[in-house]
């Protein structure tokens, strides 16, 4: 089943600033604090690639508080991310034992749960998300899982989906490249082009991924012109995208 990229932002693995395990109003012990520092070390290693420092911060991490949920949540990214399954599915199920209701941690592993095929374990996750009142993006996680339930082959689930993270974030371009997407392959055409345009008309210089989108739905619609001419904009601004060779074989679907 076709999972939609988000324009310009993925959905990858999430981290939130780290709270320490005290209370607002309690002070930190220096174990607690160096945690909490480590683990911090550990996100940004992370998500610059270094993930094998990461993985050495977030066990200093754990060396000072055992369990820290965060630092065993960079535990399974990085793992994963190294292509260890074994040890990030370890992790994982380690994080959601010390906090079963973090987000981050539900996000994260319904992503992997998704990615390997266990859609209703990954959608499960993905709840707990959308049940955390103060969770900064409850929109990517809506997006998140409708692919999952694409790819679960249910395509009733996902459109709910897609409808409450259009209702979330409003004037989302992420969410409107998506949704204009899934209407594109449900034949709702004069919607799907709507949203297309929204999306084009906020960005100064369309990437790829809108490009072709632009290219099937009028293509669909029979406008040749239209088609024609983000065709040539695709081969002129992204000559070696992923797009402009689908385009040139002619992968309209």
């Amino acid at each position: 089943m076709k999972k939609y990229g988000l324009l310009a932002v993925s959905l990858v693995f999430s981290f939130t600033a780290y709270v320490p395990l005290a209370q607002a109003d309690e002070e930190l012990t220096s174990d607690q604090q160096r945690a909490a520092t480590r683990t911090s070390l550990a996100s940004e290693y992370y998500r610059r690639g270094a993930y094998t420092i990461a993985i050495d911060e977030a066990n200093k991490a754990l060396d000072a508080v055992a369990n820290y949920p965060q630092a065993l949540n960079v535990l399974a990214v990085a793992y994963v991310a190294l292509k260890d399954d074994a040890q990030g599915r370890k992790y994982f199920e380690l994080a959601m034992q010390a906090a079963p209701k973090d987000p981050d941690i539900n996000q994260n592993y319904g992503n992997y749960l998704c990615e390997r095929g266990e859609h209703q374990a990954g959608l499960a996750r993905y709840e707990v998300v959308l049940g955390t009142t103060l969770y900064p993006t409850p929109d990517l996680t809506l997006l998140a899982a409708a692919n999952c339930s694409l790819k679960a082959g249910d395509k009733a689930l996902a459109k709910q989906y897609f409808d409450r993270a259009s209702k979330q974030r409003t004037s989302s371009l992420q969410v409107k490249f998506q949704v204009a997407n899934f209407l594109l392959s449900e034949g709702e055409l004069p919607q799907a082009k709507q949203l297309f345009i929204d999306v084009l008309r906020a960005i100064p210089k369309a990437p790829p991924e809108l490009l072709w989108l632009g290219v099937r739905i009028e293509r669909k619609i029979g406008n040749k012109e239209a088609e024609a001419r983000y065709a040539s904009e695709l081969r002129r601004n992204h000559p070696d995208s992923l797009e402009a060779t689908k385009l040139l074989t002619g992968q309209y679907d």
